[in-house]
């Protein structure tokens, strides 16, 4: 029988292989991108350099788009392992993985089978935006692993007849979570475990242990919402009405987006598994025992009502749907199980003739595309090596997606299917073609300036790659050329000089920046009223869509 204990066994060493092999080795080989790596990292660095925990601040201005505790676990880990790329993703990876570990623990109480649970991990590691967001400096993962742990410990409270230990560890979670993302930690729980609960005819219990769970983040969330409200009186009037009810109710919310956005986009974010939703959905036969037809109305309601709630706001971004991809593993593992071991094939194998065909469509394309035909190459001539990797990850793709379409048992479709996306995942690490890395990755350009830039040097920016220069040059007083999401930072008293509009620009030139040295970098070219400002004697470089200028020091002596 294929659940024979070989079988079995096989599915862990897949999980730790999956694990290590994309997410945690290759976290340290590509450049910080811009702006959310960047300024991930940032933020944490100016923390431990000012041993300042209650104020976020970037460049040295004030900076409240979010609470700390996303901060606080970047620094702590660039506190351990250095100021290093793989330290400012490592928490990041790390919490990917332990939220698959809650995935799994929620599955095997679900099915009481260890097999599908595994599998359950398996699957929440491979979603496309799981693993994207995975491997980059996001504080999205923070708040899906608080999310995740909150809800799975109320269920496991709701379940074990009321265990007062998990709603207080719950409200921790949801504590946390507030802490890593603001009050849609505390929206989330409501929309889903409320409904839940009154389905089920649970109302008293659902006020005993709501109530004591929502005891426990508040106690969890308070003591550092007191020290923010002493030390920055404005703090929560910003951060509740603007980055919250103005970002996603507003006519002019940030990146606003039509309701079927996330609709439209969940194919991609739930690649390579939605080819395979049909068969899952299918092997979701109504569940026989009460606790599991509980449980299975959670996963639902917790996919579907976050879903519907971020739908229906003015502002959107792929990533605010990342804690409904928990429960979605855990049913799309369940379903496909059930399927597969009902003798169900033609579903599965369409799902997968689709993921192959995706995968064959895509090695054409980069091949026709390097012909210049399409208008367009993905790899300058001198980038064989990254074109080779990747062109050898989708080929290995293609096989595993031919193996699965002709496996002959539940596991042998199963497996493939992962291994098919194992290459992919990990070559694309090193195989990034360079004209990317010139467009978002200006940490290499900055290397190059490393030995000139002293802490002398006046540096100059625009709002883009702020967060970049202060990173590489282990600074934090750089003078704005434009404002952006420092605008609010820039409009404290303290803090109105580090603006610079062409006048103040060439006065901070003649009283610093011909004595001491001047650097001024632009994702683009540098406005034409600060650049014809510049003396002769300064250097122009551009790598890719980046712009530097770089002005030496005079020379003692020199006029």
């Amino acid at each position: 029988m294929f659940e024979g204990r070989r079988t079995v066994a096989r599915w862990p060493v897949m999980l730790l292989l999956l694990y290590l092999l994309v997410y945690i080795f290759p976290l340290g080989v590509r450049p910080l991108a811009i702006p959310d790596e960047t300024r991930y990292a940032e933020i944490p660095r100016e923390m431990l350099a000012s041993n300042d925990w209650v104020t976020p601040r970037l460049n040295g201005l004030r900076y409240f788009e979010k609470p700390p505790l996303g901060y606080w676990l970047n620094a702590t880990s660039i506190a351990l392992l250095g100021e290093n790329n793989f330290a400012v993703r490592f928490p990041s990876a790390l919490a990917a993985g332990l939220t698959a570990l809650l995935v799994f623990w929620l599955a095997r109480r679900l099915t009481g089978d260890r097999r599908t649970a595994l599998i359950a991990a398996v699957i929440q590691l491979t979603f496309m935006e799981v693993y994207v967001v995975g491997v980059m400096a996001l504080l999205d993962n923070f708040v899906t692993l608080f999310l995740t742990a909150g809800i799975v410990a109320f269920y496991f409270g709701v379940e074990g007849g009321g265990r007062r230990l998990m709603w207080w560890l719950s409200g921790i979670a949801f504590g946390c979570a507030f802490l890593a993302k603001g009050f849609l930690a505390f929206a989330i729980p409501v929309l889903v475990l409320a409904p839940w609960m009154l389905w089920q005819g649970r109302w008293r219990m659902l006020w005993r242990g709501g109530g004591q769970a929502a005891i426990a983040a508040l106690l969890t969330a308070l003591p550092w919402a007191v020290l923010i409200h002493w030390r920055e009186g404005d703090f929560w009037h910003y951060f509740f009405w603007v980055e919250h009810i103005k970002r996603f109710t507003a006519e002019n919310a940030q990146h606003k987006a039509p309701p079927w956005y996330f609709l439209a986009y969940l194919p991609l974010l739930a690649f390579p598994w939605f080819m395979l939703f049909p068969a899952a959905v299918t092997g979701l036969r109504p569940a026989r025992q009460e606790r599991q037809r509980h449980t299975s109305r959670l996963l639902w309601l917790w996919f579907l009502l976050p879903f519907a709630f971020f739908s229906a706001s003015s502002g959107k971004l792929a990533t605010y749907i990342l804690p409904c991809f928990p429960p979605l593993a855990v049913l799309f593992a369940v379903g496909l199980d059930h399927y597969l071991k009902g003798g169900g094939v033609a579903l599965f194998r369409g799902g997968v003739l689709l993921n192959l065909m995706l995968f064959l469509g895509g090695l054409i394309l980069l091949v026709v595309s390097q012909t210049g035909n399409l208008g367009f190459r993905a790899y300058a001539p001198d980038e064989t090596a990254r074109l080779a990797a990747l062109i050898g990850a989708l080929v290995l793709g293609i096989t595993g997606w031919w193996s699965a379409l002709r496996g002959a048992n539940p596991d042998a479709r199963l497996m493939p299917s992962v291994l098919a996306m194992l290459p992919l995942f990990f070559v694309i690490h090193f195989s990034l073609p360079e004209q990317v890395r010139q467009r978002i990755m200006p940490g290499p350009f900055l290397d190059q300036f490393r030995d000139r830039v002293s802490d002398d040097t006046v540096l100059v920016t625009d709002n883009s790659v702020v967060r970049a220069v202060d990173w590489y040059f282990k600074r934090d007083d750089a003078f704005l050329i434009g404002q952006g999401e420092l605008a609010y930072g820039l409009s404290y008293p303290d803090a109105a000089q580090r603006y610079l509009d062409s006048d103040a620009f060439d006065a901070l030139l003649r009283t610093r920046g011909l004595r001491d040295g001047l650097f001024m970098l632009c994702k683009g070219p540098c406005g034409k009223a600060y650049v014809q400002r510049l003396p002769e004697r300064a250097e122009r470089q551009i790598y890719g869509k980046f712009h530097a200028w770089y002005l030496p020091p005079r020379i003692q002596g020199s006029p």
